[in-house]
């Protein structure tokens, strides 16, 4: 098992770097197609997730950043780092070759150090979500440098070969490697996804209708770096590992189980309508997402032969049943270019106790999405761009393992503009402001301990704290602004950001220890369009 893994991994890793070989070919060749720069997010993206609209919208653009980022953060969730430093590294575009072929990719490397993360042995942070999906880890109360490493390539390859056929097939892999810089008994961890993808369409006049599937497989694995069996005693909290099943009761780490591993496998499929003529895009699809995760407790032992020999345990597992509808819509009218998106998402998650045989976590949660970008240009080709986005969100996380209950609906926006300034014909400033806010609505949060007076340390120190964080209002306030000149059909840009968030109540400080300061996101970088 351990030889068909390496080589496995082997495998994927010599993949990946075949595909960013044939990628920087492939931006490289895109060099002396400059048809546009000007092109929002909303409409990049749908584009790259769908080349073949090149047929009927042709537009080329790609896109190299360099750039730094810093975070700081004064109030959090209890398992997100409180700074985080990133260097990103990014490549992404779209490429019609010809009639029949398109192409699109990214290819993004980064590196991130990560200050005071508590409460967590695994790589997954809090940052863009209420909780962590699967809560089933070891864990210890200690917070230390984490530093993250992660590889990531997406390639999209769009074939028309008769005017009634689209076929669009495509695959996507993410490597990335996450450890402690200081001393601490937790472990290096690798983990491992790749996606393959393919949609096949039939098209009538300026309809099409598409059939799609997708494969996911997801692979984990961390060494545990238990202390003596003597010195680990519960006494010593500093060093002291537990596991924890959902949000549930807290397991004492067993010293005979040296490494874990997650295995994650699944499948994708769904349906697409698309509309498409020379000024607009319209597609309305669905995806069912059905995958399940589960976690391996591995015994490691000498045999009679002095070998070294593994033994996996089947712990637990988590079932996740995913609905998504999505509109996607680009338009290009009297010189206004359109592009908006909707999501709506329906997700539901169960554990299942293996040894035990019995589930006692579940999570609902709902989620509906909408982006917009409208750009144009004044008679001195400058642009102007209008964004919104709104979010609205529900989930409902219950655990029968204790008493817990947790319920939360949100809603956020994020309104902005900005506005290009000629300099010289070739040379041009641009300066924007964006504005967001995050109100909560419903919120709901009971806990008691089951068959037991002494409270679970996971649920009062991370559970509770988290919640009061995601039930505070918060207004953020983001600056902008770039400089960029042309030269030989490249436009390099220099750019920078600057944003604060700030707490509306006092919901937070009742439950934390907080300083009063707001939180701070500084970006640096260069981007060269082509």
């Amino acid at each position: 098992m351990q030889i068909k893994k390496k080589k496995t991994i082997k495998f994927f890793q010599y993949s990946v770097l075949g595909l960013a070989a044939l990628s920087s070919q492939f931006f490289h060749a895109q060099t002396t197609h400059l048809d546009s720069i000007n092109i929002s997010s909303a409409e990049k993206n749908i584009r790259i997730n769908d080349p073949y609209i090149s047929f009927f919208q042709p537009l080329d653009f790609s896109q190299t950043s360099f750039q730094y980022s810093n975070t700081k953060q004064n109030f959090k969730r209890v398992q997100t780092p409180s700074e985080t430093g990133s260097f990103i590294f990014q490549s992404e575009g779209v490429y019609k070759l010809n009639d029949k072929i398109a192409l699109s990719g990214r290819l993004q490397a980064e590196k991130t150090t990560e200050e005071d993360v508590p409460y967590i042995l695994n790589d997954e942070r809090t940052i863009h979500s209420s909780f962590i999906y699967n809560p089933s880890y070891y864990w210890a109360p200690r917070s230390a440098r984490w530093q993250k490493q992660s590889y990531f390539i997406n390639g999209q390859f769009a074939y028309h070969p008769i005017k009634p056929i689209i076929l669009q097939i495509g695959g996507e892999g993410r490597y990335a490697k996450s450890y402690r810089q200081n001393a601490d008994p937790r472990p290096k961890i690798d983990d491992y996804k790749y996606r393959g993808f393919a949609k096949l369409g039939l098209k009538w006049r300026q309809h099409s209708i598409f059939g799609k599937l997708s494969y996911i497989n997801h692979y984990k694995t961390n060494d545990i770096m238990f202390v003596s069996l003597g010195g680990n005693v519960p006494a010593n909290d500093s060093i002291y590992i537990r596991y924890n099943e959902g949000y549930g009761n807290q397991y004492i780490g067993n010293t005979q189980f040296k490494t874990s591993e997650y295995k994650m496998g699944g499948y994708v499929w769904g349906g697409e309508y698309a509309f498409n003529t020379i000024n607009t895009h319209f597609s309305a699809g669905y995806d069912y997402k059905n995958v399940i995760e589960r976690f391996y407790r591995v015994f490691e032992y000498q045999d009679a032969k002095y070998n070294w020999q593994k033994d996996y345990t089947k712990y637990s597992g988590l079932k996740t049943d995913l609905h998504s509808f999505y509109l996607n819509f680009l338009g290009n009218y009297n010189g206004k270019k359109w592009a908006s998106s909707v999501t709506y998402q329906d997700q539901l998650d169960t554990n299942y106790n293996y040894p035990l045989e019995y589930r006692t976590y579940r999570l609902a949660q709902q989620n509906l999405a909408w982006k917009n970008s409208v750009i144009w240009f004044n008679h001195r080709n400058e642009a102007f761009k209008l964004l919104l986005d709104a979010n609205y969100g529900k989930n409902h996380v219950k655990d029968l393992s204790v008493v817990m209950e947790r319920k939360l609906s949100f809603f956020d926006y994020r309104l902005g503009a900005e506005k290009e300034f000629v300099v010289t014909p070739s040379h041009k400033l641009t300066v924007g402001v964006t504005q967001s806010l995050y109100l909560p609505l419903e919120k709901e949060f009971n806990y008691q301990p089951y068959q037991s007076s002494k409270e679970n340390i996971f649920v009062t120190r991370i559970a509770q704290p988290d919640f009061a964080y995601d039930t505070t209002s918060k207004m953020g306030l983001s600056l902008n602004a770039a400089y960029s000149f042309d030269k030989d059909k490249i436009r390099y840009e220099l750019f920078g950001s600057f944003t604060q968030v700030w707490l509306m109540n006092g919901t937070y400080k009742k439950a934390a220890d907080y300083n009063g300061r707001a939180n701070q996101i500084a970006s640096v970088g260069l981007n060269v369009y082509y």
